[in-house]
């Protein structure tokens, strides 16, 4: 059963409101503390919330738009191919770069003296996030510009029809379903609950509190992020992979998948708020503000009392909140 276009912009609405000062807030205080922005490990988050950003303001304001009056913002083809780009090219991106904190994340835990030195910060932490970063853009590049592909525009179909490009060639096709969906989910799951496992057992073993606080830090932090994939994506990604492998599947189970595609832009609007879940002290500093904002604003006005001293009149202003 496929969900109704309104539904579908109301679920958009209340999470896209918070989602982006979210995003804003957390972004700040990574990029102005120098003490966040030099750690390793809170590099592919930034990389993840600028381009959740990215997608928030472009991708997803251009869906709810779609699903309120049914046809395209600007019904021009740039516009098209810059749409179904963001789409898919950003969603890609954040899923690999996912898919990689979650194996990095071993790498800084356990093996962190790989990354102890300019080489090895080069060849296991920079060169990777570049890579990935980057390979998905030229992918989709190929796709949409390169291999020119012929699919006639329709403004009242969800990103012009544009998006059927991924699947003008069958290789490309199921390459791209495999490798950019699949292979990174199931990576994010698999290697999470590897982190989970390693992290309790190494600290039973070691019993070094000091030392595991910090490190249990650092897994805690992608954890939300990857449950959130878990829940909205890794359900699909099984049934899709039973599809692709000839396997029978119910109505039900095909229904399903085909509403599931309508959760995608839910999990980035998620991700900030499950970033700073996992950061205590950020979420401190927002509750801080929040409360502050909250506090009710009186207007000072001066009141005049006369003092008495040695029997010398004097006068005193005294500045007090009028309620």
């Amino acid at each position: 059963m496929l969900i109704p276009a309104t539904v579908r912009f109301y679920t958009y609405f209340p999470l896209l409101i918070p989602s982006i000062p979210c995003s804003i807030f957390i972004l700040y205080h990574f990029l102005t503390k120098r003490t966040l922005r030099q750690a390793l490990n809170n590099h592919v988050i930034i990389l993840i919330l600028i381009l959740g950003l990215i997608y928030e303001l472009t991708d997803v304001i251009w869906l709810m738009h779609y699903y309120r009056v049914h046809v395209s913002l600007f019904q021009i083809p740039t516009f098209c191919l810059i749409w179904v780009f963001i789409d898919l090219g950003i969603f890609v991106t954040i899923t690999i770069l996912v898919a990689w904190a979650s194996i990095q994340r071993h790498i800084l835990i356990f093996h962190d003296k790989w990354v102890s030195t300019k080489r090895g910060r080069l060849l296991f932490h920079y060169i990777p996030l570049l890579l990935f970063l980057v390979y998905p853009i030229l992918f989709y590049i190929y796709i949409f510009i390169i291999m020119n592909c012929q699919q006639p525009l329709d403004y009242k179909i969800m990103r012009c029809g544009y998006s059927f490009c991924a699947f003008y060639d069958p290789i490309i096709g199921k390459f791209d379903s495999i490798v950019h969906q699949i292979i990174p989910t199931f990576t994010i799951v698999t290697f999470s609950f590897l982190l989970v496992v390693r992290v309790l057992w190494q600290k039973r073993r070691l019993r070094q509190r000091i030392q595991w606080r910090n490190y249990q830090k650092m897994a805690i932090q992608l954890l939300p992020i990857a449950s959130i994939y878990l829940i909205f994506y890794f359900p699909s990604m099984i049934i899709y992979l039973m599809f692709a492998s000839n396997v029978p599947l119910s109505t039900g189970a095909l229904d399903y998948y085909g509403s599931s595609i309508f959760f995608i832009p839910h999990i980035i609007m998620v991700i900030p708020f499950a970033t700073i879940f996992s950061l205590p002290d950020l979420r401190t500093k927002l509750k801080i503000k929040i409360l502050f904002w909250k506090r009710p604003v009186y207007p000072l006005s001066p009141r005049t009392i006369e003092m008495n001293r040695r029997g010398n009149a004097r006068t005193a202003v005294i500045i007090q909140p009028v309620k």
